[in-house]
């Protein structure tokens, strides 16, 4: 009896050491460190032969503009597809749009990068389209803002 209640006192003792260790984990470390990247991706375009969407990734006040394209097609045969990627800053210019044409496979494919900086607190507005001929429009938009 006097070796069961021992061994069940060392179990105990170390479930309570155990525990101890794996709140020590889990607990918050200070403050939060860097904010890392901020992707932020807008509602598939029209329907066709991809599902588009247009996404934008925000470090600080450092902004990439780029889409992301998906064969609607299970039987979807990879090719070349040419596609439009633009982005702006809400109340500046537009920056100039990059027009590249890039191998799809299944699955979601980045395609094109148009980088620019943004002011803290402003609007930015990415721009996706397929700009394939013969192919039915497919435009994406979305818009995020700028928290440094």
């Amino acid at each position: 009896m006097k070796r069961t209640v021992a061994t069940v006192a060392a179990a105990t003792a170390a479930l309570a050491a155990l525990a101890t260790v794996q709140a020590a984990a889990v607990a918050p470390a200070g403050p939060a460190g860097p904010v890392g990247p901020r992707v932020t991706c807008g509602t598939p375009g029209a329907p066709g032969y991809l599902l588009t969407r247009a996404c934008v990734e925000v470090t600080g006040n450092q902004v990439r503009f780029y889409g992301v394209a998906t064969a609607t097609d299970p039987s979807w045969q990879a090719q070349s597809v040419g596609f439009t990627v633009s982005g702006a800053v809400v109340g500046s210019a537009p920056l100039a749009p990059v027009n590249p044409t890039v191998y799809i496979q299944s699955g979601g494919n980045a395609v094109g990068s148009v980088y620019g900086t943004a002011p803290c607190g402003a609007t930015v507005t990415s721009t996706f389209s397929v700009n394939q001929p013969g192919w039915p429009a497919s435009t994406a938009t979305v818009s995020a803002v700028v928290a440094c």
